[in-house]
Parts: structure tokens; sequence; C-alpha cells
């Protein structure tokens, strides 16, 4: 059976004309949890609901957080509203939001590869790199039978830094696997000077997501929106037409990605929305 929520749920668009795709952790939602951040957040709720239905609007949350700690995190800080679409653990999860359920979308998941392939790949290439002297620490934080195995790289220096996360593209790749590396964010409770290492299908991933919601609602990518904060945006920000890093973004980010909003959080989503698509009627 799905999984439920007694949160509310845009409104779906009655004709899908453009779809933005926006990170969670630390792009959504402010950590933080500040009232001014509450009072943003609740204003680009209410700009989403209206613009679902004048701009033909579909909004989705694609995020490397699990769909069990995005919910937890929606309660946490008093979340009022879900997306129209989830996109979960770097886009090996997707679900849709309706009649109160989260339901997992059989498009995507046909084809993928069983968990426990992915486990015993990602177990080859970590072993590998231990051999080569370069050890990776496991993340515990993945709940069972997800399609990502996530570890830390803590940095030394940037020389040996770029050199050792080639070798871990070079060895993943050697193995069928896909990865995902980026800077962590200490912000969204990661520690300090290290870098996320996330094996996964090589099917899935942030723009693989772009391009299937796309593909499946019609949207000309050139034609839709993204928000992120983290070298893991990168690849769906350049996706779209118009991806933007909002203004609290990661250094690495920022020196990666040229355009950079004025605005942080959920502000950076609203007055960038506002700018392209204008102002709602409700404003």
């Amino acid at each position: 059976m799905p999984p439920s929520t007694d949160l509310g749920v845009l409104p779906m668009p009655r004709t899908v004309r453009t779809v933005v795709f926006s990170d969670f952790d630390e792009t959504y939602l402010a950590h933080a949890g500040t009232p001014g951040h509450v009072r943003s957040r609740r204003r680009l709720e209410s700009y989403l609901a209206e613009a679902a239905q004048r701009h033909g609007m579909l909004f989705g949350w694609v995020t490397g957080s699990s769909l069990g700690s995005v919910l937890r995190k929606t309660e946490t800080h008093g979340m009022h509203t879900l997306p129209h679409f989830l996109a979960c653990s770097l886009g090996t999860e997707l679900y849709t939001v309706r009649d109160g359920a989260l339901h997992p979308d059989p498009g995507w998941l046909r084809g993928l590869p069983g968990s426990a392939h992915i486990a015993v790949l990602a177990e080859q290439v970590v072993r590998e790199l231990r051999l080569r002297g370069m050890p990776l620490v496991p993340q515990h934080n993945r709940p069972p039978g997800t399609r990502v195995i996530s570890h830390y790289y803590y940095a030394q220096d940037a020389e040996r830094d770029a050199r050792n996360l080639a070798l871990v593209r070079q060895v993943a790749e050697a193995l069928s696997l896909g990865v995902s590396v980026s800077r962590c964010s200490p912000a969204a409770g990661d520690p300090e000077d290290c870098y996320d290492v996330d094996f996964l299908p090589p099917a899935c991933g942030k723009r693989r997501i772009v391009d299937y919601v796309c593909r499946v609602h019609g949207v000309d990518p050139a034609g839709a929106y993204a928000f992120g904060d983290s070298g893991n945006d990168l690849e769906m920000l350049a996706a779209v037409g118009a991806g933007t890093l909002v203004g609290n973004c990661t250094e690495e980010a920022r020196s990666r990605y040229p355009r950079v909003s004025a605005w942080s959080h959920t502000d950076a989503i609203f007055y960038e929305l506002r700018k392209e698509l204008g102002v709602c009627e409700s404003e």
C-alpha cells in the first residue's frame, strides 16, 4: 500500500506546460527553521498553488534524502504542503502525490536493478579503492532496500582530492556503476571537510529525473526550471533551460556554476519564478 500523508498537496494543473525541479535540503527547506524561513516557505507554497493552475506548473522535490527522511523533516519543520512529485535518494525513487498518498512511479521503476546488485557492486568499488590506499567511510543513514550506497571521503588537499575522486569515478565506471560526488553541506547536518560519495544505478540521478518527468508530461526541458544548493544539483540545473543556485549555495557549487540567485532558500525560488512567470493574482 502506498505511504499516506496528512499534508496538503498542490492542485494539479489542468495542462502541464512547465516543470519546476527543486532540491530539498537547504534549498526548499532551510534547516535553521527561523520564523523568517517559515514565512518565506508559506508564501512560496501559496504561489506554487496558484501557479499550478495559472501557468500549468508541475512542481517537485529532487533530493538525495530518502522518502522517510523527507517525511520526517516535513513533520519536524511543520510543513503544510507536499509537491506534485518527489524524487528521493538521488532519483532512485520517484513518487507522485495524489489522493492523500505517495504512489511509486511504475514507469521509472521498470528496469532498475535490485538493491542487492547495487550493494555488491559498491562493495567491489570500495574494496578496490581500499587496495589502492583510498579508504571511504560508510554512511549508515540509508533505509534497507535502498539503491544508493553512501560513503564519506574526507578531504585532504586539493591536488590529492582531485586525483582520489577521479579514481572513484574511474573504478565505478569500470563496474558499470553510477556515482555522485559532491562536497558535504554542514548546514544540512553533514560533517565538515568531506565529500558525499554515493553509488547508484547508472540510469538514475537528478538529471535522469528531469529527462523522465519532462518526457512523461510532454515538456521541453529547455522550458523547465530547477533550483539547488550543492554540487550534486549541478547536473539537474544544467538539464533545464533555467537552472539556478540559491544564494546560500555551497562554495563548491558557486565555483562551478554561473547562475546564482541574489536570494536564499525559498525566497530564491519565489522571486526567480515570479520574475520568469509573472505575479499571481493573490499577491
